[in-house]
């Protein structure tokens, strides 16, 4: 048991500031007025009783924070308890806003023992609130005395956040300690309820103890406020109500919230953002969107499949995530390639030239071999045209018969390589045509985020939902592949890249070359509404997401939704309202026709470029008719 002893002042506020402030007051002159001991009803004894009981009660630590008014009773104090590890934290010396906010998020059963007059301790409570340094971690004990001490329980009530821990004792003018414990009214605002005189010190391990803080806590006949977005097939959002919320229509997300409300007894309202986004924390450290209205305390609840993060759990705290995916690239099936050379396409361009170059050459290397021969071996005199040599190569190469005959050995030789060249080439065409064909080429999937460059070179846009959480990840990138990615969004033309709805995204990846970034959950009820083969999901999936309902900082409601969610998830609820809910989504007329094509073995498209090369061979034929018959008539011209 560690106890913490705070350095007294005037007034416990004038040590504290918030963060937006500047630091606290270090080595200040604090002025100081002589304790007045006649006005004075809290005793060492009443000091001691909490103290002791917190000491036996719990492993956690105490700070003790106090007014100068009471400085000789925390003296005293001290001496009683120095058999116990004292740390003295001097507050004026070692007072900036980050030991305090240390202090309170301290791990652990952490307690904050307060005595100062009732007024400075209503403002310390209302600056924290401004200041967000309440947290559940904390359990605050108060002592108050005086003619303005009930009164000043009253106003607590306006900055005590709910799930803030507060226990607070008055010690009234006839001698008596009477306690107050917190309880939270159907509307969501602290109450302080008079639980009468304390008689003994079981009964303030009864309150110090967490299980007791829980029991006292329910939602049943609560009416809270839900901070919602409408998004495709999640949130769908009708009509807007005089009270400034707005009808929610039937959806997933609103079936879960049917279901938290039907289990633990609430009702709820819900609300759209001023801004219409989902929300997160800035650099400037304002919170925009739902996650916004959540850290306002605006609302209790946020909603909408709002992603986890280390950004939005600044401002807010999730309840156990109901569901959780993976984030992937979403885009249009590859087209198969265009096939007007698909002739062509069993061999490379090298292999194209080699094999004509050999065409061209066979010819008048042949002849010049059977000229020689009969000119000056055979010496017969026999003629020889050299147009019927080239005519028979070109007929070898296309597995056509052979009309040379020549007796000639080292003709024969020539021509029989030549044979079995032209052999294994018609071979190797013939069985990579026919792969070619039956195997149609698609173009280059987009399977990762290291694909994307290429891909926005060959004309593809990067997207995301504007406002998303997937935004923020890629924005708020310093270096690595999310850096390199969020370089390549449009941020001249944002609205290129970052689309306002899913839907619409949707229809721009089928009519245009666009990459959408988002959800694997996305993906499924994309491929559901349109038809599966009409977009390609990437292989790689990266940055696993986990989805859950946002709660205010510190809540009990935290807590009761994580326990209903364990078990809903624990009993396949979850995935039973997904699937329900997936087979409710519209197909798209689009999706039913592309599945009703049929593609025939071969089509004109496979054999157009047998047509195209038997049409510029005729164009060549023409062509040289043509020339054929102006040399003609130049001729005979002359």
């Amino acid at each position: 048991m560690m106890v913490s002893m705070g350095s007294g002042s005037n007034n416990v506020m004038e040590n504290f500031q918030s963060p937006d402030a500047n630091p606290l007051t270090t080595g200040a002159e604090i002025t100081t007025s002589p304790p007045n001991h006649h006005h004075r009803n809290i005793s060492v004894e009443d000091v001691m009783i909490v103290v002791k009981s917190v000491v036996k009660n719990s492993n956690g630590s105490l700070t003790f924070l106090y007014g100068q008014e009471y400085e000789e009773i925390i003296h005293y104090s001290i001496k009683l308890v120095a058999q116990e590890f004292i740390v003295l934290m001097n507050l004026r010396n070692d007072g900036e806003t980050k030991t305090f906010r240390r202090v309170l998020s301290s791990s652990g059963n952490s307690f904050v023992l307060l005595l100062d007059t009732p007024a400075n301790i209503v403002s310390l409570f209302q600056k924290m609130r401004k200041a967000r340094l309440q947290t559940h971690l904390t359990k605050w004990l108060l002592l108050l005395e005086g003619d303005d001490a009930l009164n000043s329980v009253v106003r607590l009530q306006e900055f005590v956040n709910e799930g803030t821990l507060v226990v607070i004792f008055v010690k009234t003018s006839d001698g008596h300690m009477v306690h107050f414990l917190p309880s939270v009214d159907s509307d969501g605002v602290t109450r302080f309820t008079n639980k009468g005189k304390l008689g003994s010190t079981n009964e303030l391990k009864e309150i110090f103890s967490p299980e007791s803080q829980q029991k006292r806590y329910n939602l049943s006949g609560r009416k809270l406020k839900v901070g919602v977005k409408e998004f495709f097939m999640v949130i769908k959002v009708g009509k807007e109500l005089p009270d400034g919320s707005v009808e929610l229509l039937p959806a997933f997300e609103t079936e879960i919230l049917n279901l938290l409300r039907s289990t633990l007894n609430f009702t709820y309202k819900a609300y759209i953002p001023k801004d219409d986004v989902w929300g997160d924390t800035l650099s400037d450290g304002n919170v925009t969107g739902i996650i916004g209205m959540v850290a306002r305390r605006e609302v209790t609840l946020g909603a909408s499949t709002l992603t986890m993060s280390e950004s939005r759990m600044r401002a807010v705290h999730f309840a156990h995530p109901y569901l959780h995916g993976n984030f992937l690239l979403i885009s249009r099936t590859p087209k198969e390639k265009n096939r007007a050379l698909a002739v062509l396409s069993p061999f490379q361009l090298q292999i194209w030239i080699c094999i004509t170059s050999a065409v061209l050459l066979m010819g008048p290397i042949v002849y010049l071999i059977t000229y020689v021969i009969n000119k000056y071996v055979a010496m017969d005199g026999k003629a020889i045209d050299y147009q019927w040599f080239h005519y028979n190569i070109f007929r070898n190469v296309i597995n056509q018969g052979n009309f040379i005959q020549e007796e000639s050995l080292p003709v024969r030789v020539v021509l029989a390589f030549w044979f079995l060249f032209c052999l294994i080439n018609a071979a190797l065409y013939s069985g990579m045509l026919t792969a070619v064909l039956a195997i149609p080429a698609y173009e280059t999937p987009i399977n990762s985020l290291q694909d994307l460059p290429k891909a926005t070179k060959e004309g593809f846009t990067v997207g995301t939902l504007a406002g998303s959480h997937y935004e923020s990840i890629f924005k708020t990138a310093t270096e690595g592949i999310f850096k390199q990615t969020w370089d390549l969004f449009n941020h001249n033309d944002r609205s290129k890249s970052f689309v306002s709805g899913t839907f619409l995204a949707a229809r721009r990846i089928l009519d245009e070359k666009f990459v959408f970034i988002t959800s694997d959950n996305i993906g499924r009820l994309f491929s559901t509404m349109f038809g599966s083969e009409r977009f390609h999901l990437s292989k790689e999936r990266f940055l696993p997401s986990y989805i859950g309902i946002a709660c205010q900082k510190g809540s009990p409601v935290n807590g009761a939704l994580s326990r209903v969610f364990l078990k809903m998830k624990e009993g396949g609820i979850v995935d039973k309202i997904l699937d329900d809910h997936d087979k409710l989504v519209p197909v798209d007329p689009s999706a039913k026709q592309v599945s009703n094509k049929k593609s025939p073995s071969i089509t004109l498209t496979h054999l157009q470029a047998a047509f195209y090369i038997f049409l510029f061979g005729t164009l060549v034929s023409n062509a040289a008719f043509l020339m054929e018959i102006i040399t003609y008539r130049s001729i005979k011209t002359e």
